[in-house]
């Protein structure tokens, strides 16, 4: 069953009023009526359930009957990318928060496929926000401003994250190699790869360089890869 997004949930909330998109979801796509009972997703670590009071023209409201609070892991991580075309980019996005990703930092570099619109980070967060109410993730991740590779290694490096490179290079290091219990930003290039230019930036910058397959991996399999793995490595700490 697909949770709703409540952002005020938590234990002592006994009342929940969904407008909006929730709203227009509720009473109008999935029909519900007063007595059904739904999940909840605050977004920021609760999970609840609650049963239908009241349906309005304009607003849902719900008895709270159960929220409980997940720990963030321990394992944090977070994905950067470069913008992709036929929106192969929101489906990076969907996956990876499907995982667990916490953070997103997407990028341009000298290769990238394609510019942002001006609706291009909405649709990011759009996807995020329908992933964590499918999968039961209680965290939305947080998606970042597109910046370029330079502001990138910055951004990286404030919000507290080791960068690792899935490098096209194939070095003979791989996920298995990086030091568990350290929050670290994979950072996955374009289609095109990088420049030789870019590629002493992250080199200069600290970042550690992988190899996630002995095979060519697209920019999205690369991403989900490479969290697919780094949620296998850790999942006693989780």
């Amino acid at each position: 069953m697909p949770s709703f997004f409540c952002p005020g949930l938590n234990k002592s909330q006994n009342t929940i009023t969904l407008t909006g998109d929730e709203y227009h979801h509720v009473a109008h796509v999935l029909r519900h009526k007063p007595g059904d009972e739904i999940r909840l997703n605050s977004g920021d670590g609760w999970l609840g359930k609650g049963i239908i009071n009241s349906i309005s023209k304009t607003q849902v409201t719900i008895d709270v009957t159960d929220a409980v609070y997940t720990e963030p892991s321990p394992t944090a991580y977070a994905l950067a990318f470069s913008l992709l075309r036929n929106k192969n980019d929101e489906w990076l996005v969907e996956k990876a928060t499907e995982l667990g990703v916490l953070d997103m930092f997407p990028f341009q570099s000298q290769y990238s496929i394609r510019n942002p619109s001006s609706n291009t980070l909405k649709r990011f967060r759009q996807a995020s926000l329908a992933a964590i109410k499918q999968c039961d993730n209680p965290f939305l991740p947080t998606i970042h401003d597109i910046v370029s590779l330079d502001a990138l290694l910055s951004s990286i490096q404030q919000k507290g994250y080791h960068a690792v490179l899935a490098s096209e290079h194939r070095p003979e290091l791989w996920m298995d190699s990086l030091k568990q219990g350290i929050p670290y930003c994979f950072i996955i290039g374009p289609e095109g790869g990088f420049s030789p230019d870019e590629f002493s930036i992250i080199k200069q910058s600290g970042a550690k360089e992988i190899s996630l397959s002995k095979l060519v991996l697209r920019a999205e399999t690369a991403a989900i890869t490479a969290a697919a793995q780094f949620t296998m490595l850790n999942r006693h700490n989780t």
